[in-house]
């Protein structure tokens, strides 16, 4: 069964591509699984729910897959990516004593660049009203200091206000920018909760902490009345 209908085309920075010859691993299913459009897709389903999961790319801190859930229960099913976890074990499939791994709490992130917003437009205000005040303070101590060169003293410190208002002012643009397009990813791209009546269903991201010493990984996705596990190995790609 068909289930990954939709596939999403998207971009997240991918770090420590400098040697040609480092080996770099990926995670592959340590289960039964589907390829469907150049993905290995892993199925789940009961009497309460269907779902699946893919894995779609990592950086160098973070597992990133796709996840689909349908309800097929007349009751409401939640779905809160926060409580999704994973545990994680050796090349003996023993499992290593850590503290369970949660997904990333998409909530969590957005509030978080909401606030860097914030603050970076506390910065840009302030930043701009420094640069004026400053700026009148140097024009005020050339006009005051005796000096005959004052006018070109006075021209030097409006090209030095100007140059430093249009730096800040782009360097402002593109820093919003991307923190609102970071915002709209969250917010759009990447689960988030969300209730699923009785054949309803959703797909999305959601990013998953590395652990660096595991070979082995079970995720373990809460859907209401039933866990649905998931079996992937750290290969060599």
């Amino acid at each position: 069964m068909k289930t990954l209908t939709k596939t999403l085309i998207l971009s997240f920075l991918v770090f420590g591509l400098t040697n040609c010859g480092t080996t770099f691993f990926t995670l592959a299913p340590d289960e039964d699984s589907n390829l469907e459009m150049g993905r290995s897709v892993i199925e789940k389903e009961d009497d309460f729910t269907l779902s699946a999961l893919s894995f779609e790319d990592k950086t160098d801190k973070e597992f990133m897959f796709y996840l689909y859930v349908q309800n097929k229960n007349q009751e409401t099913l939640l779905l809160d990516p926060k409580t999704i976890y994973v545990k994680v074990y050796d090349e003996n499939k023993k499992q290593i004593d850590v503290p369970k791994i949660y997904a990333f709490d998409p909530e969590e992130q957005i509030y978080i660049l909401n606030k860097n917003i914030q603050e970076r437009e506390t910065e840009h205000d302030v930043a701009t009203g420094l640069n004026i005040v400053f700026s009148l303070f140097n024009t005020v101590a050339d006009l005051t200091d005796n000096d005959n060169n004052d006018a070109e003293e006075v021209l030097e410190n409006v090209v030095i206000f100007t140059g430093n208002h249009i730096g800040e002012k782009i360097d402002y643009a593109n820093d919003i920018d991307y923190l609102k397009s970071q915002k709209s990813y969250w917010k759009n791209e990447v689960l988030r909760k969300t209730e699923l009546e009785e054949n309803e269903d959703i797909g999305g991201l959601f990013y998953m902490p590395i652990n660096p010493n595991a070979k082995f990984l079970k995720i373990y996705i809460p859907l209401g009345k039933t866990v649905h596990t998931y079996k992937f190995q750290q290969i060599a790609s």
